[in-house]
């Protein structure tokens, strides 16, 4: 938990989901753990490079699942954020309430997403750095649409403010 914290964001998916097993570990947990730190042994050179020179914006990417827990029907939020060519933070966890679709899941996951960026945005702007409008890219039409449309549409109004 603590290599995906604070340096390994690849790691993040099987972290979490390992977590989620600490309660009643299987035999099949204990093996997949095992070879988590095979793969962070065989991977122990690799490291996170901020390119300075890049100039580029704060740039986020966010997505859901939907519906894969189906013992608990909520949905997965993940995303993460981009600064200098190189990620900043990240985040996989599962969604507080069960959506009720998947353009609701990624709405939810772009909110969480873009409370981050707003974050990240504030804090660089604080202490002096002048950084351009940042990006929040999703991959759902209908979840971008209700994040950009002023108007609360009909499928939307359950969300809660």
């Amino acid at each position: 938990m603590y290599l995906m914290i604070g340096s390994r964001p690849d790691i993040g998916f099987a972290v979490v989901k390992l977590a989620q097993q600490m309660a009643n570990p299987s035999n099949d947990h204990y093996r997949v753990g095992l070879h988590l730190c095979r793969y962070l042994l065989a991977t122990r050179r690799y490291w996170l490079v901020y390119n300075g020179l890049s100039n580029e914006s704060l740039v986020a990417y966010s997505d859901s699942n939907w519906g894969q827990d189906h013992e608990h029907r909520k949905s997965t939020t993940s995303y993460f954020t981009m600064l200098a060519q190189e990620i900043t933070s990240w985040l996989s966890r599962k969604q507080k309430s069960v959506a009720l679709s998947s353009t609701e899941a990624e709405y939810m996951a772009l909110s969480d997403c873009s409370c981050q960026l707003i974050w990240t945005s504030n804090l660089l702007c604080e202490i002096g750095f002048d950084i351009p409008v940042p990006h929040l890219y999703g991959d759902n039409l209908g979840s971008l649409f209700w994040s950009t449309n002023l108007v609360q549409e009909k499928r939307s109004k359950h969300i809660d403010i």
